[in-house]
């Protein structure tokens, strides 16, 4: 067995990294590869093609691999992953911030399943706007602490992550109450007319407030103009 030096990988354009990823995947005859087969056949260290591209898996997407940890992806996963940037952001992600730790996949997974990153978003899209709402439920009574009357609920308490994105694309991710851009937990989803006075998990009783607004606020019914 003779051992051989890795070259000098400074002066490694990100084209070389990526040429040399395609022509261990075309050797090895496979779909993709992991960092251990490409640590053995490879010109160059997998560490050092991790460290430029931001991690292994995207280092595969980059030569237009698919991740080897992810060869089932859902059509729903995906538009799931996009609801869930959209929520943390308050606001329409973009191919930058389809990334770890933010997203779990990149925007090249969005382009080679459906065409570009644009045509992914438009997919999400058409499952935001879709009549599907998984927020109903049976009817159930809620009766308030302050007086004896019973609320007869349509919706359930708590708004889904498709509701949410609904509100943000509507409202956009700022307390309607003070102007703040929020993000992530800071982003309080609050009821116009409290569900404890009958009002319901729906997009028109729905604003988006700060944290220490929707303490102060309570159960007052209180629309910004």
């Amino acid at each position: 067995m003779k051992f051989v030096l890795k070259p000098n990988n400074r002066n490694a354009s990100d084209q070389d990294l990526l040429d040399d990823i395609k022509r261990v995947v075309k050797e090895l005859n496979k779909e993709t590869i992991t960092r251990d087969e490409y640590d053995e056949k490879g010109r160059f260290s997998e560490g050092t093609i991790r460290k430029r591209f931001g991690g292994w898996l995207n280092a595969l997407e980059k030569a237009g691999f698919s991740e080897t940890r992810n060869y089932n992806i859902e059509n729903d996963d995906l538009i799931k992953n996009i609801e869930d940037v959209w929520i943390k952001l308050g606001r329409q992600p973009f191919t930058t911030d389809m990334k770890v730790p933010l997203s779990k996949y990149t925007s090249e997974t969005y382009r080679r399943r459906f065409g570009s990153w644009q045509k992914g978003l438009e997919a999400f899209i058409e499952y935001i706007n879709s009549d599907e709402d998984k927020n109903e439920e049976p009817a159930s009574e809620e009766k308030t602490q302050e007086k004896e009357k019973e609320y007869k609920h349509k919706t359930k308490r708590f708004p889904s992550e498709r509701l949410k994105v609904q509100v943000l694309m509507r409202d956009g991710n700022k307390c309607r109450l003070c102007g703040i851009t929020l993000t992530g937990d800071n982003i309080h989803f609050d009821h116009i007319l409290a569900w404890s006075k009958g009002g319901e998990t729906e997009l028109e009783n729905l604003q988006i407030l700060c944290a220490p607004h929707n303490l102060a606020k309570g159960n007052v019914e209180y629309e910004s103009k």
